[in-house]
């Protein structure tokens, strides 16, 4: 079994009219993390957010495309409508109940505060399947999707 090793959790990557994310992982679970990771850092420094309140997330798809959306979708809900800013994901478990992928995860943040968490002068208005790409390639998965700004 060859050993994982991933060189960076996530990336931007060009794109004409909004923001490409592109994230990694050695699991599933880390690389849909990575992508949340990455969308929240390009609003806000991730790094200065304190684990003060934990919500638990539950999301689901048809399929593991539907699955990012949701997931992605729900986090921005959460930023939008709860003003709740992302610092740590400390359980995310992915699986396939039926006919459907569930995602469940336990997130800590606080709220979202633009003179401590910083604010990177981009808002996302909404997750896109727009060029949404989830593969595996040897060991490592990369996730792939647009978000519109």
């Amino acid at each position: 079994m060859s050993e994982c090793r991933i060189e960076k959790p996530f990336e931007y990557a060009e794109h004409t009219a909004d923001v490409m994310i592109v994230a990694y992982g050695c699991t599933l679970e880390e690389a849909f993390a990575n992508a949340a990771y990455g969308f929240a850092n390009f609003i806000y420094d991730v790094s200065k957010v304190e684990p003060k309140k934990m919500i638990e997330i539950e999301v689901r798809g048809i399929d593991l495309e539907q699955l990012l959306f949701n997931w992605i979708d729900e986090l921005l809900y959460r930023l939008d409508a709860e003003n709740f800013a992302l610092g740590k994901i400390e359980k995310i478990e992915i699986r396939k109940e039926n006919d459907e992928y569930v995602l469940r995860a336990r997130v800590w943040g606080e709220d979202y505060d633009k003179n401590k968490h910083g604010f990177k002068g981009t808002i996302i208005k909404a997750m896109t399947y727009h060029m949404m790409k989830i593969e595996k390639t040897d060991s490592i998965w990369r996730i792939q999707y647009v978000v519109d700004i």
